[in-house]
């Protein structure tokens, strides 16, 4: 009977295991790679997330303030008539002689961006390709992020350094609504005027990302030590089932030969006694077949 066993039989227990433990360490580590790269990712997220929202209140100041038509305030040295707003009605006195100017959005959103920015570092600007005020000109940046709205982009999102540490910069467009034609006569409902830009430092949600790595890290290096100390747990075990199982090979082995050397001690001598008795047999043919004279003599 030939010995042929599965080559996984074969495969010894310390290089199954030592495989198990290398599959177990790819595993591992594949899993803090991705991990680690969602966390990164979850950061940007997170930071652009608090700049869209920021965004989305001066599109809601823009049409609170549109709705209205414009709003009263008291001119001021800071905040003085606005000399490219070219409507009816830009400067009225009140019935008991208060002087009042009128804001459009834009002034009124550069004015709040400017002079309340956010307490978290999130900065925002109105600007254009084509400005009636020059301080709302855009820069190389917002060009670029303009233009692209030109060619049907609704979102320009990209991180920069600004004074050497790294921002999350982001511009939504703003577009022509009814109330604006009054001031842009050469542009339509709907088209692209300009956009809102709104940044925020990433130092924080780096921060943020930087606990999450740490905690990444202990996690996941807690998690392979159970896995190989789990590996290390059934090797021993397995080492010593095989031990028990070799051992018991063995005795059954030692037990078969002595058993063989037994049966041939066995079949040596009945097959002698069979030769004995024929031996003995064929002495009392020949006795008997002899003559009777031969007997006597």
């Amino acid at each position: 009977m030939n010995d042929i066993r599965p080559d996984f039989l074969l495969t010894s227990l310390p290089r199954r295991y030592g495989l198990l433990a290398l599959v177990w360490c790819v595993v591992a580590g594949v899993s803090l790679l991705w991990n680690l790269q969602a966390g990164k990712q979850d950061a940007v997220k997170m930071a652009a997330a608090t700049v869209r929202a920021n965004i989305q209140k001066d599109f809601g100041l823009r049409k609170w303030v549109n709705s209205h038509g414009g709003v009263y305030v008291s001119p001021t040295g800071h905040t003085p008539p606005n000399p490219y707003l070219n409507v009816p009605e830009r400067d009225v006195v009140t019935t008991t002689g208060k002087a009042l100017t009128l804001m459009n959005h834009a002034y009124v959103l550069r004015e709040i961006q400017t002079d309340f920015p956010d307490d978290y570092g999130v900065m925002s600007r109105i600007s254009s390709l084509h400005p009636l005020n020059p301080l709302n000109a855009a820069d190389e940046w917002e060009s670029r992020a303009l233009a692209s709205f030109e060619r049907g982009g609704r979102e320009y999102l990209e991180i920069l350094q600004i004074n050497g540490q790294p921002h999350l910069r982001m511009m939504k467009p703003l577009r022509v609504e009814q109330e604006c034609t009054g001031c842009h006569t050469r542009q339509k409902t709907g088209d692209v005027r300009g956009g809102i830009s709104s940044s925020i430092a990433m130092g924080r949600f780096i921060s943020h990302r930087q606990e999450h790595r740490d905690n990444l890290l202990l996690s996941h290096g807690v998690i392979w030590l159970i896995g190989l100390a789990a590996l290390g747990i059934s090797y021993r075990r397995d080492s010593r089932v095989s031990a028990e199982r070799e051992r018991a090979r063995q005795k059954l082995e030692q037990q078969l030969d002595e058993l063989l050397r037994f049966q041939k001690l066995t079949v040596g001598r009945e097959l002698r006694m069979k030769e004995l008795v024929d031996e003995n047999a064929e002495l009392r043919r020949q006795i008997d077949a002899a003559p009777p004279g031969n007997a006597k003599s």
